[in-house]
This record gives C-alpha cells, sequence and structure tokens, in this order.
C-alpha cells in the first residue's frame, strides 16, 4: 500500500509506500489532509547545559559517542545538525533531479 504525504514548509506532495513514510515523517511530512506539526523554535545549543544537550541529542537521534565535556558534546550536536541540513538540501535535489523533462502535463512548446 502507499500513502500521500504533503510536506507543509515546501508545498510538496508525494506519494510513497508505507514502508518508508516514517523516514518521510521524521523530516516533516504529514498526511494529506493533516494538520501541519507546530513549528518548533530553533535551539541554542550554545546556551545549554550538559544534560540539557545530552537531552537534545537523544531527542534528535544523535550519538554522541565518547563525548563527555560540554564541548565536545556541543561539537557533536552541531556536527550532526550541519549533516542533516546537508541531507535535506540533496534529498530536495534528488527530488527535482527525478521531477521528468516533460512534467508540464505534455504541453507542447510553443514557440
Amino acid at each position: 500500500m502507499s500513502i500521500t504525504l504533503t510536506h507543509p514548509g515546501k508545498n510538496r506532495q508525494v506519494t510513497v509506500p508505507d514502508n518508508v513514510a516514517d523516514s518521510y515523517t521524521s523530516q516533516g511530512w504529514v498526511a494529506a489532509g493533516s494538520p501541519a506539526p507546530a513549528e518548533q523554535e530553533p535551539v541554542d545549543i550554545s546556551t545549554l547545559k550538559v544534560e540539557e544537550l545530552k537531552a537534545y541529542a537523544e531527542k534528535h537521534d544523535i550519538d554522541l559517542g565518547d563525548a563527555k565535556k560540554k564541548d565536545e558534546i556541543r561539537a557533536v550536536i552541531e556536527a550532526a545538525n550541519s549533516l542533516e541540513e546537508g541531507h535535506d538540501a540533496d534529498a530536495h535535489d534528488a527530488e527535482a533531479a527525478a521531477i521528468p523533462a516533460d512534467a508540464d502535463g505534455g504541453a507542447e512548446d510553443q514557440g
């Protein structure tokens, strides 16, 4: 089976197999017709204490590895966040590349 998802921030809609829907919803996609999730304020990790940084990492599925000190933990989180931002851009580029050249509905060029 498949599910149609909408990305509120991108005004895009895709239909994907159920087995990959979780991957999309973790990136902000919602089932078509569902209300958009509430926007979360960005977190300034430079103001967080060690325990708050650890909680942030756990919430965002960031593996801290051997990082124990505040600066080490912050560096791991920042690296993971920048990697994720780059991944989102790569996914968007791949999506755009997957759109057929004749995606204008078959209209012929007049000119």
